[in-house]
């Protein structure tokens, strides 16, 4: 946006300083006296006014009215011809004693965004009886409603300025436009003309047009239109803006190939496609073309564009523009590379290496390459382009050695962006660069190992992007004093030590980036105006207690992988703008702050007279947060869940895992946070059961609720995958990013701030930025019972689910067959019975099976994915279903389908046992109350002794008779 907005004023100078932006102003020389009439329809139009903030009106008393402020009457008649009240910042309406000024020539109302000019801001009527108006502005006005064919009598008009805000205006005939036949100058901007038929024909027709701007009206597309105007006779025409529509071909433009004086063409942000037509080498004295933003125009350019020899501006950006560069630049008007100042084909696909003789365009101020596909070495020709001050070559394929000589005689550059390439600096500790930057980008460019000494003398740089350059060095002393003035510090992904200064407050930067590097000590301060704040990944260590100067202003805090200890602030609680507060694998003990009751010690402390209307004075009723992406796991904290989450609306992402948290998860989770798509409460301590209310959040795609004593059964459609999925790249949006270049928004997109620790495929992985895109359902290790839901096989988004370390029975769906998207599936170490889904085998995703440990008996389905799960032991994913037969077991089935041998279930198994022990314990305890009677009980003792004798004395005799007749019989035999 500011590349765009600098062209769009290098355009305006280059095309309109000359021409004079009203229409030929009357006599203006003040007479001795004015109309009365007309000097009391001005009175009147200034009590309509309700706030004149900058005193535009407060001239208008006395007789003499052609002496007021913004009035000018003709020194011949004595009429008011002129009335300017533009830029006032009028509030109001304008009386209907407006239409008394007949003789009126130039009105201008414009930029006075709270200014109504006829009844409810339409634009009215008896504007058109004004017969004598040449120039007429009302851009930027409340109006809104329909333009007024009215209009239309305006025979005289040079100049219409009817820009609108925001399609407040609309208009579905612009036949009017035709009688104004000594138009010169027509502005439409962001009028809705979207049902517009025939638009085309109607501007073909005003011939002594020069200016033509409409864009944001929503232009259509119309084939038919195109393809039955007369041929234009726009021979005057010089401007015409037709961004911001939805043009889909460039015969949209046709009507404009005999305008021969056209200088300025812009078709930005269409939804044109197709080649760029060699119709454009017609349009000889154009200066600037620009048609960025249109995404499918492809192809190389046209060899005619070499007729264009004014050219001076040239953007191609976001677009499909292929080719070698090379044979871009042979293609583009060679006639015209002294005069060329802007040459932009941001985010193309072009192809090869810069050629040295692009040192030939020596008047080029703006240079930018940046997200192509460019290779190769960087030509010392860039450094004579004395004229330079916008370098943007960054995301590309280049590499090769970057030296003093590639910016010898850039003197004036300003922006330098190089980031995401394999350049190397070689530049001397004591090079002092011949500029001074505003804005550098240096990422993944290799600087190291020691820090560059030369940034010393960039003491105007606002935006710096140094990381990942393979700096491993301790920060110098002076960094910090020099870039105290910048915005935007990003040095992450180094290997830089040290300390932060303590005077890391006085800095002015809203986005300081030291995240992955290995910074050690306290931290004291932040910076006063500071926004988003990564100190992630480093040694930082110390109480969490920053002193934040303006609260207000802090959007993301992202403190993770650090040994901050103590507790969280309570200075969070003012905190009502933090997007993203990210604290997670730390030490932080405690519970979070109850900010209703800081808040409300806080407003007690404030005397009356002094309280602003936003203060708060009401504990029961706190003040909304506006946090979205919340991470504090793998802490200590502890508590029940917070209460603090109430009071966030907006969240969308939570992760509690690895905490010390208890009670119940409350059931206000499925009405307050109804924006949640996340929710990670692994590895906590709370009990009781799932609320059912979860399923009300109709975003929630990510549930983890694995280690913890949850009990219950798990409720119908806990997971909402048919509502609309989150995305990552949109949750954290900082509101300095917002309009910034492309290398900022790349560079502080929410991807790497966000990660999360899941549980998949039997192991446990850590995903960045896009997992969510990953919908999980993980309640393993649970006390949960009953059946499995099967409203669950119907969660067709559902990638991986484990329900594994429950005590759930019944049958596996039958519907989980319908789960096209799973890839991972553990249901092991339940209670689960019958045959296993033939379904399964439909999972054509499925990559990780686990069933073990279950009641599950019958043949195991095969056949297609089932067959290829890769692992080194398939029966694992079956082991301990003893009812199981068939591959990959090597127990075989019978005729039925079941096991060839009888295999008790774990029920039948679980009975046995229970009797067996129960037999052993009844022995053992039996013959301990035998011992026991004996040893304590004289009687009961003699008279067992007596008893054990005299068995004892049968035996022996029995058997030592049945020994002998035995004998006798065997001495018989033989």
């Amino acid at each position: 946006m500011i590349l765009k907005s600098f062209m769009f004023a290098l355009a305006v100078l280059i095309l309109l300083l000359p021409t004079k932006t009203k229409g030929s102003k009357p006599d203006t020389q003040q007479h001795s006296g004015c109309i009365a009439k007309e000097r009391e329809a001005l009175l009147s139009i200034k009590a309509g006014i309700t706030d004149d903030t900058y005193g535009l009106l407060s001239s208008w008393k006395g007789q003499d009215c052609c002496s007021w402020m913004g009035v000018s009457c003709s020194n011949r008649t004595g009429h008011v011809v002129e009335l300017d009240l533009h830029g006032g910042y009028l509030e109001g309406e304008i009386s209907s004693s407006l239409k008394v000024l007949k003789y009126l020539q130039h009105l201008d109302l414009s930029d006075n965004y709270e200014l109504l000019v006829g009844p409810r801001g339409r634009i009215p009527d008896f504007l058109g009886s004004l017969h004598d108006l040449q120039y007429l502005n009302l851009s930027g006005l409340a109006c809104s409603g329909p333009v007024p064919h009215q209009l239309g009598d305006l025979s005289s008009l040079l100049y219409l300025d009817l820009e609108s805000d925001f399609w407040q205006l609309y208009s579905a005939d612009l036949s009017w436009l035709r009688q104004l036949s000594s138009l010169k100058h027509l502005h439409m901007s962001n009028v809705n003309l979207s049902t517009i038929i025939g638009w085309v024909d109607t501007v073909s027709m005003i011939s002594s047009l020069e200016v033509l701007t409409l864009d944001g009206c929503l232009l259509p597309w119309d084939v038919n239109t195109v393809h039955s105007a007369p041929h234009s006779n726009l021979t005057r025409l010089r401007i015409i803006d037709l961004s911001f529509n939805y043009l889909e071909t460039f015969d949209a433009i046709r009507f404009i190939s005999g305008a021969t004086n056209l200088r300025y063409l812009s078709l930005d942000n269409n939804l044109i496609s197709g080649p760029l037509p060699a119709e454009l080498g017609n349009l000889s004295s154009l200066e600037v073309l620009q048609l960025s933003s249109n995404s499918h125009v492809k192809g190389m350019v046209p060899g005619t564009l070499m007729n264009l020899c004014n050219l001076k501006i040239l953007d191609l950006s976001w677009n499909n523009v292929e080719g070698n560069i090379t044979e871009f630049l042979d293609r583009s008007p060679n006639c015209s590379w002294s005069k060329l100042q802007v040459l932009n084909l941001h985010r193309n696909s072009i192809t090869g290496s810069l050629p040295d003789w692009i040192n030939r365009m020596t008047s080029l101020n703006t240079l930018d390459l940046g997200f192509n596909r460019l290779t190769g070495t960087l030509t010392t020709g860039i450094g004579t382009l004395s004229n330079l001050t916008y370098l943007d070559l960054c995301y590309n394929l280049m590499d090769g050695v970057i030296t003093e000589e590639h910016f010898s005689k850039l003197s004036d550059l300003q922006e330098l962006h190089l980031s995401a390439n394999s350049f190397s600096m070689e530049w001397t500790s004591d090079w002092v660069p011949p500029f001074r930057l505003q804005t550098l980008g240096l990422k993944s460019c290799c600087l190291g190992p020691g820090f560059p000494n030369w940034l010393r003398w960039q003491k105007n740089i606002s935006t710096l992007f140094m990381s990942n350059t393979s700096i491993a060095d301790t920060m110098p002393d002076w960094f910090w004093k020099v870039f105290s003035k910048a915005d935007i510090l990003d040095l992450s992904s180094n290997n830089i030590s040290g300390t932060l200064p303590a005077t890391l407050g006085q800095m002015e930067a809203s986005l300081l980036d030291l995240s992955s590097n290995q910074f050690t000590g306290t931290v004291q301060q932040v910076p006063q105006k500071i926004v988003t704040l990564d100190l992630s990944r480093n040694i930082l260590s110390g109480p969490l207690a920053l002193n934040f100067q303006s609260p207000m202003l802090v959007e993301g805090l992202i403190l993770f992988d650090n040994y901050f200890t103590g507790t969280i602030p309570t200075s969070i609680c003012q905190m009502k703008s933090l997007t993203l507060f990210d604290i997670g694998n730390n030490m932080i003990t405690g519970q979070l702050p109850r900010c209703s009751e800081y808040m409300a010690s806080k407003s007690s402390m404030v005397p009356p007279s002094t309280a602003s209307p936003n203060t708060y004075s009401n504990s029961s009723t706190p003040m909304p947060m506006s946090i979205i992406i919340l991470r504090l796991d793998s802490n200590n904290l502890s508590g029940e869940f917070p209460l603090l989450l109430q009071n966030c609306p907006e969240l969308s992402f939570i992760d509690l895992g690895q905490n010390k948290f208890f009670g119940e998860i409350p059931a206000w989770i499925g009405e307050k946070l109804t924006e949640l798509g996340i929710l990670r409460l692994r590895a906590n301590m709370f009990s009781g059961h799932i609320p059912s209310q979860l399923r009300k959040l109709r975003h929630l795609q990510y549930l983890d609720l694995a280690h913890n004593n949850l009990s219950g059964t798990i409720p119908q459609s806990l997971l909402n995958m048919d509502g609309d999925t989150i995305d990552i790249d949109f949750l954290y949006n900082p509101s300095f990013a917002q309009g910034a270049p492309d290398e900022v928004a790349d560079s502080l997109g929410p991807a790497p701030y966000v990660s999360i620790s899941a549980v998949t495929k039997g192991q446990e992985r850590k995903y960045i930025g896009q997992f969510i895109y990953m919908s999980s359902l993980d309640l393993s290790c649970n006390q949960l019972t009953g059946e499995i839901p099967k409203s669950i096989g119907a969660k067709t988004g559902l990638v991986n689910m484990n329900l594994s370390r429950n005590q759930l029975t019944g049958k596996i769906p039958e519907n989980i067959g319908s789960m096209n998207s799973l890839e991972s599936l553990d249901l092991s170490n339940n209670e689960l019975s019958g045959e296993i889904p033939s379904s399964l085998s439909d999972l054509t995703s499925l990559s990780y099976l686990n069933l073990s440990y279950n009641d599950l008996s019958g043949r195991i389905p095969s056949g297609h994915q089932l067959d290829t799960l890769s692992t080194t032991d398939p029966a694992s994913m079956y082991i301990g279903n003893i009812g199981l037969c068939g591959p990959p077991l090597q127990k075989n089935c019978s005729g039925n389908g079941t096991a060839q041998s009888h295999f008790m279930t774990r029920k039948e198994v679980s009975e046995i046992m229970t009797f067996y022990f129960g037999l052993s314990v009844g022995f053992v305890v039996g013959l301990w109350v035998v011992f026991c009677a004996l040893l304590f009980n004289k009687t009961w003792r003699a008279s067992y002794f007596q008893l054990f004798d005299k068995m004892y004395e049968k035996i022996y005799l029995l058997v030592v008779l049945n020994w002998a007749r035995m004998a006798m019989d065997t001495n018989i035999t033989y």
